[in-house]
This record gives C-alpha cells, structure tokens and sequence, in this order.
C-alpha cells in the first residue's frame, strides 16, 4: 500500500487513471504470455512438419530414381524398362503411383477393378477404368507388365 500512494502522490494521478494503468499492464501481460506461447506452439509445428517433409523427400527421390523421366511420346530403351516395370496386377498403391500420370485416385480404381474382374491380360483392359483413356495408356504402358 505504501508504494501505491507514494507513486499516487509522485504522479498525483486519480482513482480512474489508476484502474487503466493497471489494465494496461495486465493486457500487457496477458499479450506478452500468449505470444510466448503462440512461439512455443511454432517450434513444436515446425518440428513436426519437418519430419513429414523429410518422408515425403524421400518418396519423391525414390520415385526419380525407379522411373526415369521420358518424353511421352518416344519409348524409353529397354535397358530402362526391366528393372522398373511395375506389375498392375499384384502393385500395391504406392508402386501404381510410381507410373507416369497416375495418381492416387487412379491407382485406387486400377485395384478396384483388379478385385471386382480379375487380373489384367492386357493393357488395352486398363482402358475399362474411368479416366484412362488412349493418351495416358501410351505414358504408362512402357513401364507396366502383367
């Protein structure tokens, strides 16, 4: 209590005055706390973001280097395709999206037919699934087997 009439007298403020000071330094406060905090939550964000980031690298230069880039329309060698070739009838989701053009949502309708009509014979079959038409049957079918 001393202090405050000893800085009420100093400053010779009124009783208003003195109740915005003080909410002045708890709102200063409460900023100050939160911001700390909102800091702390970054660093943990970023931690975590870095090791989905570094998965996610890794797919990606696996994918580079089981497929080679090739333009789309001329045949990659044959030494390319041995080791690459992907078998559509017993690839798992992740080996489909290796393929040139396919996705996610392809490769998933690529083993739903595969379970609802038995393996693939030949590449014009892959035709029968919605969204492969002849333009991405010619990317994918130098890397694909059965």
């Amino acid at each position: 209590m001393k202090f405050t009439r000893y800085f009420t007298r100093l400053f010779s403020f009124t009783d208003n005055e003195k109740r915005i000071l003080i909410l002045l330094a708890v709102g200063f406060m409460v900023g100050v706390g939160i911001a700390a905090y909102q800091g702390f939550r970054a660093d943990l964000d970023f931690q975590d973001h870095s090791e989905q980031y570094r998965q996610q690298d890794t797919v990606f230069i696996d994918r580079s280097e089981r497929i080679p880039e090739a333009d789309p329309d001329e045949a990659p060698p044959l030494a390319l395709l041995a080791p690459n070739s992907i078998n559509v009838n017993t690839a798992t989701k992740e080996e489909l999206t290796l393929l040139p053009g396919i996705g996610d949502v392809y490769a998933e309708r690529i083993i739903h037919y595969r379970e609802d009509h038995g393996k693939f014979t030949e590449p014009d079959e892959l035709l029968n699934i919605s969204g492969i038409g002849e333009r991405r049957l010619e990317q994918i079918k130098p890397y694909i087997i059965f």
